[in-house]
């Protein structure tokens, strides 16, 4: 795609030129394109749920804008694509990544060059794949998690993509084989009272109530033959294990990718962090 015209300036006199000065204005013109560009992947709430121009509008252009002060590639972390959902007989249609996941790389590949055309220093999207985080909960093994990651990394070499990059919480931990003690304790997270959080704080019970829908349909093959409320109990206790251990993991992603701009697969109110 051809860059865009507006912007043949900037690029040729001063994004290409390590010497020039980059004018506030150009910059500024640099982070309304990179939002344009955003809100073809972004997903909002109808007003006055959605809270992004009252919010997070502001403190991505923060973030944002520090990379283009620093004339350094704008870096998004998606922590996401963990594996396949476990219920392959009215979710998925098996444990490999198919033609969801392509559209998917399509799209954000497409997004990160879009925004290139006109910010030369770059943009590139981080996949941080949280499936070490909740495979054993959701009864995933291990294999099943590294096949689909490797499916993904190839689909993403043959396509020729190349502002996509990985990330996993193997990187970061010393007991691979079992990462999430070792994460908890090292955000001073291993005790945490979800079920007084979910009693007093709408946000997390409106989290809890989500995860447990979600559990319904993924293991809807483990709870065939269960009587309704022991599926809600077996539920609820996955998912406050899936929450308690998602702080962590979100505490890591802050940590390791602390500069850059976070965002999320899941609907949300565009709020911010």
């Amino acid at each position: 795609m051809a860059p865009n015209p507006d912007y043949q300036s900037i690029q040729a006199h001063e994004i290409h030129s390590t010497s020039a000065v980059w004018s506030e204005a150009h910059k500024t013109k640099m982070w309304e394109h990179f939002v344009q560009k955003f809100a073809t992947v972004q997903s909002r709430f109808p007003a006055p749920l959605d809270r992004f121009g009252a919010e997070g509008k502001d403190k991505m252009e923060q973030v944002v804008m520090g990379f283009i002060d620093r004339r350094a590639p704008i870096t998004l972390v998606l922590p996401s694509f963990p594996f396949k959902s476990p219920n392959t007989i009215d979710k998925v249609l098996g444990k490999l990544p198919d033609r969801a996941e392509e559209l998917a790389m399509e799209r954000l590949e497409n997004f990160c060059a879009q925004v290139e055309e006109v910010y030369s220093p770059g943009c590139k999207m981080v996949i941080f794949s949280d499936g070490r985080v909740f495979n054993d909960l959701l009864g995933v093994d291990l294999c099943d998690l590294y096949a689909f990651e490797d499916e993904l990394k190839a689909m993403v070499k043959d396509a020729g993509y190349t502002h996509i990059n990985f990330d996993s919480l193997d990187n970061y931990v010393k007991n691979v084989a079992d990462p999430i003690p070792e994460i908890l304790e090292r955000f001073d997270l291993m005790h945490m009272d979800f079920n007084v959080r979910i009693k007093t704080e709408p946000a997390i019970r409106n989290t809890y109530c989500s995860f447990c829908k979600f559990l319904e349909r993924d293991l809807a093959l483990q709870w065939a033959g269960m009587s309704r409320s022991a599926v809600k109990r077996n539920c609820g206790k996955i998912a406050k294990q899936m929450m308690h251990r998602n702080v962590g993991f979100s505490a890591l992603a802050d940590d390791s990718y602390a500069d850059a701009l976070r965002i999320s697969i899941h609907q949300y109110n565009n709020a911010g962090p």
